[in-house]
Parts: structure tokens; C-alpha cells; sequence
């Protein structure tokens, strides 16, 4: 029977089983033949840039009798890697930033490859590059190793680009109600007290407050304590400030108080009656959506009102409507990323001035060009639209801009800034004609397809900085429009 240590049983765990395993940096080829032993997968690679490592894993191969199951390959990282029917990579052992450089730059581990990585140093940076670089941790496990506490992480590529706060950089999506992950924690807190304290010797108190507050956080956390609305609420108020909302507009906590304890959230696009049911059913304390529960002045209330049905149930609402749309890194530019375009410069439609111009709508640029039919395929695809309606502007798109929701009214300021393309929804026939006499494609995906992203960015985000919570969007918020193809 063969024998591995805390750390690799957790790596083994988290194994998809669904292709060919590939341990890079193997250790005497001890997991891929502690895999093939316990049927976890039936084919493995491993992979060492160094020769000693594995002649050791060749011995461990042939002790075993695994020569038809596990197949030794030289490399350094992923190099010489074949992609082919990979399924998982792990990648144990080694520094955080190591890991990071292995995977950098490698494009099919974006093929749903499921990574299983443990850092022995520097988790933090390996989180900050997941999340950046467009991938998902969708498990963290901590483990006592000897005297040591170490973490295993699991991720995907989501093709989310998520700027983490510093409470996800130190510790991740670590399920604190395991011995190992409380310790793991506690820890942290221990490091970042540490921290704090050096910063208040040197005099800088605004950096000291900074970290205090993840210090608090973190107590929360180790004390098994809940998390507030106003906690969400500041997370959200930091990203996309209500402050700045639209005079029109109704943003912010618009069911419930701030002070409710949490466990559970629902995000949602729109808080219907199907949305607010599901709340109760999932027993979900806070709902946060898009568009305002409460919008139009309400005259009455009748029992089936979504905001009663809330209230009556004791759930928060927190709505982030024009917030999130105006904000840096908000719905439009969302959607920009995710359709393959680098932000450049340009708002569509300026409604502010704080530190810069701010407003709706963005443009980005592609690395490659497309004809309109092509961009539209890809929209399609991306959104998961039923269907997608476009005017053929008859140029090679490779400017574009960007506005989620109801863009028609601004055609020409994307034409203004030098847009090639225009990607939006709710056109009107004017504004088609208009966009072909003008020469600029014009993509309409829908309401709900171009903004529905943005809330699914927004609950990874959450998710991220709020490991203790657990975040969900809704399953029966759905397009409400119906269409015969």
C-alpha cells in the first residue's frame, strides 16, 4: 500500500477523476501511484525538470507496477506537457510565486482543467494571480503537516478577472469549521496583528487602520461570529459608491436593517416573486440585486409585492443599480472583458466628476479583428442569448464600445470615440437605421444577458472576500422574455 503524507491525501481528494492526472514536480511519483491504487484516476503524468527526481519515480513505478498507468515526462513546469486528455494538475510543494509562473502564460489549462495546487510559501500572491489572471478558487482546504499548517487549493478558469481585497489574499476560501482551517486562521490573525502593531510604532496610523480592519474581519471569523448586512453593505459602498448614484435612481439597503446577522446571500439580477420565494427557501438572510426591489413609488402594498414578501420574511435587500454601473471595474466593463476586449479610454456617457470623469459605458480593443457576423456568433455564445440582433456596420471590428442595459441613445458617442462596434441592448428601429447609415455595428443581446454577467462577477467577488458566507446566484432569475427562432 502506498503511503503519502496529510498534504498530498488532501491534493488527492480534490481530483476530478475525469482524464489524465499530471503532477508536476512529482515526489518519488508517490501520488500519481497513490491515485492509480485507490481508482481516483486510471492514467497519470509525472513531470520533474530534474533527472534525480525521476529516476526515484521510475523505482516507485515499476515497485508498483504502473508502467501502463503513469507515463514520465522531463519538463520545466508545463512546458513538454501534452494537453491532450489532461483533466487535473497538481502542482505541490513548491512557493506560491513558483506555482503562479508555472501557470502563467499557458492557455489550455483554460480548458476546464481542474488545478490542485499547495503552496508551502506565499498562498497570498498564488491567490491574488488566480483571481486576476481570470480563475476561480472553488475549494481551499488548510492541513496540519508536522508542526505546520499549509493550504490546498482548487481552482478553474472562470474567465472572471477579480482584484481581491487583502481578507481573501491571506485566507482565501479556507472552511475555518475544520481544526486545521481555525488554526490556519488564527494564524493569519496572529501575522496581521503583528502588522498592525509595527505600523503603529512607525507612526502610520492610516496604514495601521487598514489593517485593523482585516484584523476584525479575521476575529469575526476565528470567533465563529456572523457577519452583518453593513459589512456587505461597506464592501459594496467601496467598489461602487452609493453616494454617486443616479438622482433617478433608488440604490442601497431598501428592505431590512443593517445590523441583521448573515450566512447566507442570494445574488440576483432583479428580486422578482420567484427570486424573493427562492430566498426563503434557501433560507437566505440578504438578497443582493441590480435593479431596485422598490423603483417607482409604491401607492399600496399588497401581499405578493416582492418587497413585502422580503419583509414579512425578515431578508435584507441591498439593490446597486447605477452604483455598479458607473463604477470602475463595473457592469460595462465586465462585459467588455469577458467578450475579449482590453479597456482603453472613453465613457460613453459622462454624469460625473470625482478624481476622473465617470458615467456610463466603456471601450476596449481586441488583439484580433472581427466581421460583425462573427462578433455576434461570439456574443451568443458568451451571453448565452437566444438570439442576438446586429447591423452589419461593414467594417472589421476590432474597437468596440460597451454599455449593459438600455443603450440605444448612445450610438453616436460610441461613433464619437472611435468605436467600430457597439455591443448593448433595447435599440430602437431609429437608432438601427441611424447605426447603418453611419457605418458602425450595433449588437443588441438583451436586457438581462449583458448585465446578468455583471451580478455573477459581483458574487464571485463577495464570495472571495467572504469566505464564511456562503453566496449564490439565483437558479430562477431568467430572461422574462420568450422568442420563437
Amino acid at each position: 500500500m502506498i503511503v503519502i503524507d496529510n498534504r498530498l491525501k488532501v491534493c488527492a481528494e480534490m481530483i476530478s477523476g475525469n482524464g489524465i492526472v499530471c503532477d508536476i514536480g512529482t515526489d518519488h511519483a508517490y501520488l500519481p501511484a497513490y491515485l492509480i491504487e485507490n481508482k481516483i484516476c486510471s492514467e497519470a503524468v509525472a513531470s520533474d525538470i530534474n533527472d534525480g527526481p525521476l529516476k526515484f519515480a521510475v523505482q516507485t513505478i515499476e515497485k508498483y507496477g504502473y508502467k501502463d498507468n503513469i507515463k514520465l515526462i522531463k519538463s520545466d513546469g508545463l512546458d513538454n506537457i501534452p494537453p491532450d486528455n489532461i483533466s487535473d494538475i497538481v502542482i505541490a510543494g513548491m512557493g506560491g510565486e513558483t506555482i503562479s509562473a508555472i501557470l502563467d502564460n499557458v492557455e489550455w489549462i483554460k480548458n476546464g482543467v481542474n488545478l490542485v495546487l499547495q503552496p508551502m510559501t506565499r498562498a497570498g500572491h498564488l491567490r491574488k494571480w488566480l483571481y486576476k489572471n481570470g480563475f476561480e478558487i472553488v475549494e481551499e482546504k488548510a492541513v496540519i503537516e508536522d508542526r505546520f499548517v499549509y493550504t490546498v487549493i482548487r481552482a478553474v478558469y472562470s474567465g472572471y478577472r477579480i482584484n481581491i481585497g487583502k481578507v481573501a489574499e491571506y485566507v482565501g476560501r479556507i472552511n475555518i469549521e475544520t481544526d486545521a482551517g481555525k488554526r490556519y486562521i488564527e494564524n493569519q490573525f496572529s501575522k496581521i496583528n503583528n502588522i498592525v502593531l509595527g505600523l503603529c510604532k512607525a507612526g502610520k496610523d492610516e496604514d495601521s487602520q487598514k489593517y485593523k480592519y482585516i484584523a476584525d474581519r479575521l476575529k469575526v471569523m476565528t470567533e465563529g461570529r456572523m457577519n452583518t448586512v453593513s459589512e456587505i453593505y461597506k464592501y459594496i459602498d467601496s467598489i461602487a459608491h452609493f453616494s454617486l448614484q443616479e438622482k433617478w435612481d433608488n440604490s442601497g439597503l431598501l428592505t431590512g436593517n443593517m445590523n441583521r446577522k448573515i450566512s447566507r446571500v442570494l445574488v440576483t439580477l432583479d428580486i422578482t416573486n420567484d427570486v424573493a420565494d427562492e430566498a426563503v427557501e434557501t433560507g437566505s438572510e440578504l438578497i443582493i440585486s441590480h435593479h431596485p426591489v422598490i423603483f417607482n413609488p409604491l401607492y399600496n402594498l399588497e401581499d405578493d409585492e416582492p418587497a413585502c414578501i422580503l419583509m414579512k420574511n425578515g431578508i435584507s435587500a441591498i439593490c446597486v443599480h447605477t452604483p455598479f454601473d458607473i463604477a470602475e471595474n463595473g457592469m460595462s466593463d465586465i462585459l467588455m472583458e469577458l467578450s475579449g476586449f482590453k479597456k482603453t479610454e472613453g465613457t460613453l456617457e459622462v454624469t460625473g466628476h470625482d478624481d476622473k470623469p465617470y458615467g456610463f459605458g466603456t471601450v476596449g480593443v481586441s488583439d484580433r479583428g472581427y466581421t460583425s457576423a462573427e462578433l455576434a456568433q461570439r456574443l451568443k455564445e458568451l451571453l448565452g442569448c437566444t438570439v442576438v440582433r446586429y447591423t452589419d456596420g461593414g467594417k472589421n471590428i476590432k474597437k468596440a464600445a460597451f454599455c449593459t442595459g438600455s443603450g440605444g441613445n448612445l450610438i453616436e458617442s460610441a461613433l464619437n470615440l472611435g468605436a467600430d462596434a457597439y455591443i448593448t441592448s433595447e435599440v430602437k428601429h431609429d437608432q438601427w437605421i441611424y447605426a447603418k447609415r453611419k457605418g458602425i455595428s450595433v449588437f443588441d443581446c438583451g436586457h438581462f444577458h449583458t448585465e446578468n454577467p455583471g451580478m455573477k462577477m459581483l458574487c464571485k467577488m463577495l464570495a472571495a472576500d467572504f469566505p464564511n458566507i456562503e453566496f449564490s446566484m439565483s437558479e430562477v432569475n431568467k430572461d422574462p422574455v420568450n422568442y420563437v427562432i
